[in-house]
């Protein structure tokens, strides 16, 4: 019993040293250590300008700037959507997608890199970036300009867009101020007349059989304007929280924060 007993008393022990905050601190030792890439141009992509800095200033400086992370992805079957709206959209006229574009055609494979990058710009503080990502629809409209329009499987809202405004803009900067990966130039699109996103949301089950069914799902448009001062006061915020001497505080509704919290406490 006694036996027991002792070895009980030195796992208490060793789980307080290995969680108490005093014995040892990550986050604050990270903040003391320089990036060996820190002399490279920082490279943002497009999806991370919205919700990432917005949710937590915390967990995005610590993923950007040291890889830690929960990396926790959509479910793979939100990529399915894409490939299919997109298999199906691909050779149709692009007023086909809503009314509310003119006519034009989606460039294929053949006129556009996998990734495309941007030439190396700088924020409101003259801080260099590259911007780099990978567009779901690019238009080409049949009386001039182009389109960025990206599609998401979501429950319908008229200002959708407002929430990935700043990653459009960002597309239509890249193909503005194209650059070039190590393979491939981004090709110069300009100007970019519409951005927008194309909503999809389930709506219900028409018919089946023993292997598949069809599902019904409700279409919307949500345009949006674009606008190069919101998005470089944007940048800039961003890295001004990317180069913060200092890891930023714990965010109280973040559920990441609040589990390192509960776990140090």
């Amino acid at each position: 019993m006694k036996k027991i007993i002792k070895k009980k008393d030195k796992e208490v022990k060793k789980h307080k040293q290995i969680n108490n905050p005093n014995v040892i601190d990550i986050a604050s030792s990270l903040a003391n250590i320089k990036s060996k890439n820190s002399n490279e141009i920082l490279v943002l992509a497009p999806s991370e300008l919205d919700y990432k800095p917005k949710k937590c200033q915390r967990c995005f400086y610590l993923e950007k700037n040291h890889k830690i992370g929960p990396k926790d992805f959509p479910p793979p079957v939100f990529s399915r959507f894409d490939v299919v709206q997109q298999a199906y959209y691909k050779d149709k006229n692009t007023s086909d997608l809503t009314k509310e574009l003119p006519s034009g055609r989606i460039m294929n494979k053949d006129e556009l890199p996998g990734r495309v990058v941007s030439e190396t710009l700088t924020d409101n503080k003259a801080r260099e970036f590259i911007l780099g990502g990978r567009p779901d629809i690019v238009i080409k409209f049949d009386q001039g300009g182009y389109g960025i329009i990206d599609f998401k499987t979501t429950k319908i809202s008229d200002n959708k867009s407002e929430n990935y405004k700043h990653q459009l803009e960002a597309y239509a900067q890249i193909f503005t101020k194209p650059g070039s990966t190590k393979s491939k130039k981004t090709p110069l699109l300009n100007p970019i007349t519409h951005m927008g996103i194309l909503q999809f949301d389930p709506s219900d089950i028409q018919s089946h059989n023993d292997t598949s069914c069809n599902m019904k799902m409700n279409i919307s448009y949500s345009p949006l304007k674009r606008d190069e001062k919101d998005f470089f006061e944007n940048i800039t915020k961003i890295i001004d929280i990317l180069n913060n001497p200092s890891i930023p505080n714990f965010t109280e509704d973040c559920d990441y924060c609040k589990f390192v919290e509960d776990q140090i406490n």
